[in-house]
């Protein structure tokens, strides 16, 4: 996903009211949570577990 697309998502996430952002995480590549590839990373699954749980308990509670 480019840059601009990622910008676009974001501003039709926010147009809907829909949530939170997209995320970059610098210095990871696609699949940096998978820990039997070459592109994983523990800091980026930290963060990322450390995002996505919060994110959940709102969603799951919101419903």
């Amino acid at each position: 996903m480019t840059p601009k697309a990622s910008s676009a998502l974001d501003g039709a996430l926010a147009a809907a009211d829909a949530g939170d952002p997209t995320e970059i995480y610098p210095g990871t590549v696609h699949g940096f949570t998978m820990s039997d590839t070459s592109a994983f990373s523990p800091s980026g699954l930290q963060r990322h577990w450390d995002r996505l749980l919060p994110l959940l308990g709102r969603a799951l509670a919101a419903g």
